[in-house]
């Protein structure tokens, strides 16, 4: 894997690039270039208003069921127990 797309998948997770970089092994200032480059590319959008950030889909608060960026990514498979 890339160095984007390890960053992208942590942060997806909801974790913040503090940690991501502690994960990863990658100085925190790597990260957030990192994550400055997702954004400029437009790959992902920072989130706006009363966000802060996107918790992992398990966790995320009922004020989050609304948002386009909480919104789980379409992966072409069935859900689990659909079969």
């Amino acid at each position: 894997m890339t160095v984007l797309a390890d960053v992208l998948r942590e942060t997806d997770r909801g974790l913040r690039p503090g940690r991501v970089a502690e994960r990863l092994g990658l100085p925190v200032d790597l990260v957030t270039a990192t994550l400055d480059h997702a954004v400029h590319a437009e790959l992902v959008v920072r989130p706006s208003g009363a966000c802060t950030d996107c918790a992992p889909v398990a966790a995320r608060p009922p004020s989050c069921a609304g948002c386009m960026f909480a919104t789980p990514v379409r992966t072409g498979r069935a859900p689990a127990g659909s079969r």
